[in-house]
Parts: structure tokens; C-alpha cells; sequence
């Protein structure tokens, strides 16, 4: 689990929040329902108000072993009326003018992670990491779809358009299913409302929770039927 910015970062504010804060007490909330529940290790990227680099983010996902990576953002656009909840893929084409608006925020540049590339020429670099995405980015865009529908189940509010792509640089491990869960807008009193509300908070967690359990127990299958 990665919460949002941290530290000299602090993302989103608005309403007298800060996104850095509200992140990491939904990472907390979130790791806590994942432990009692059973079946998952939770690392999470930083456990209390520290910077920590795109770059970090990964290596720490890529050290733990982790079989998926979520980034918890909370944003605001000045631009428009955005309200509710998303989950971003990765992709160089973004999928609307907000979320490119979004990917400009959140990045400060570009990376290449998810295979030791050590001596390796930048031919044989794009050629590892396109055999490695091959296989994650299937998987990933289920990943994205079972979580946005756990989330809707729990009564949302969704955004007009729940699954979305922007280029976010902590989504670009090559071989991690990575998944930007956005759950609101600070921009947005509703959004605001929720965000600050634990009730509301304990049922996004839970739609994230049975998301993450329906789409592993599909990952299960499609892997054995790929293995056929």
C-alpha cells in the first residue's frame, strides 16, 4: 500500500486537510481490515509523515516480493466540478484531459523499474520490459476493474468514469500489477465530507478488500488456464 505524498509533500489541500494525512490513515485503516481478515502481508511505503521518492516507492514494493502494488491519492482540480472515486492504469495515452492535468501533479519524472536492467543496453531494456508488461497489464486492468466495482458495491460514490489511464510514474513496475486507487476530490464538499468521515472511510476499505478478493481468486484461474 502507498500513500500519497508525505513530508515537504504534502498533496491536496483543501477544508483545512492535507492529502499526505488522510492517506496515511486510510493505508492504516485499510492495512488493518487486510490483516484481520486473513491471507495478506501489507507493506506499507511509509508509515508516518516522510517524503519518499517515486523511485523509493517501487524499489520498496519490488523488495517486499509484492504481488500488487495500490497508491492511495485524494486529489483536488481547481478545473471543472471532479467528485468521486477512480482507479487509474498506467498508460502514455490518459484517458481524459483531467487525469493528464493529474499525472503532471503527481510526477517529477520518468523511470524504469521491475527487472534488474543492470548492463543492459537501452534495445534490450524495452524489449524486457514490453515481455514483462505483456503479462502484468492484463492483469492489472482486472485488478482495476474488481476494485472499482468492490468500491461501487459499497455504495461509492463512484466518478462518472471509475477506471481510467494517465501516465503516473509510481504505477511503471514492469512485473507488479499497479493500480492508482483516487478516492475522492478534496475539491469537492461531498468528497471532502466522506473522506473525513471513518464510517465512510471503513467502507471504501472494504470495497477495496473484496475487490482485491475477487480478482484473486480470477487471477487464480486465468493463470492456470494460461499455464494450460
Amino acid at each position: 500500500l502507498d500513500p500519497g505524498h508525505g513530508g515537504i509533500d504534502p498533496g491536496a489541500e483543501f477544508g483545512g486537510i492535507d492529502e499526505k494525512t488522510m492517506m496515511l490513515t486510510f493505508a492504516r485503516e485499510l492495512r488493518e481490515l487486510l490483516l484481520r481478515s486473513g491471507g495478506y502481508e501489507v507493506v506499507l511505503t511509509r508509515v508516518e509523515d516522510q517524503f519518499v521518492s517515486l523511485e523509493r516507492r517501487i524499489a520498496l514494493a519490488h523488495r517486499a516480493g509484492a504481488d500488487v502494488f495500490i497508491s492511495l491519492h485524494a486529489d483536488s482540480l481547481s478545473e471543472g466540478q471532479a467528485h468521486g472515486a477512480a482507479v487509474y492504469t498506467l498508460s502514455e495515452d490518459a484517458s481524459d484531459v483531467a487525469s493528464v492535468k493529474l499525472a503532471e501533479r503527481h510526477d517529477r519524472g520518468d523511470l524504469l523499474s521491475g527487472v534488474d536492467l543492470n548492463g543492459a543496453d537501452d534495445q534490450v531494456t524495452d524489449v524486457l520490459l514490453d515481455m514483462a508488461r505483456q503479462e502484468t497489464k492484463p492483469r492489472t486492468t482486472s485488478l482495476a476493474g474488481a476494485i472499482a466495482n468492490g468500491m461501487a458495491q459499497q455504495g461509492g460514490p463512484m466518478n462518472r468514469k471509475p477506471l481510467r489511464t494517465a501516465s503516473f510514474s509510481v504505477l511503471k513496475a514492469a512485473d507488479i500489477p499497479s493500480v492508482l486507487v483516487e478516492l475522492g476530490f478534496l475539491s469537492s464538499p461531498r468528497d471532502l465530507k466522506n473522506i473525513k468521515d471513518p464510517e465512510w472511510r471503513a467502507k471504501m476499505a472494504l470495497g477495496i478488500y473484496q475487490g482485491l478478493e475477487d480478482w484473486r481468486q480470477q487471477d487464480v484461474i486465468r493463470r492456470s488456464l494460461i499455464g494450460q
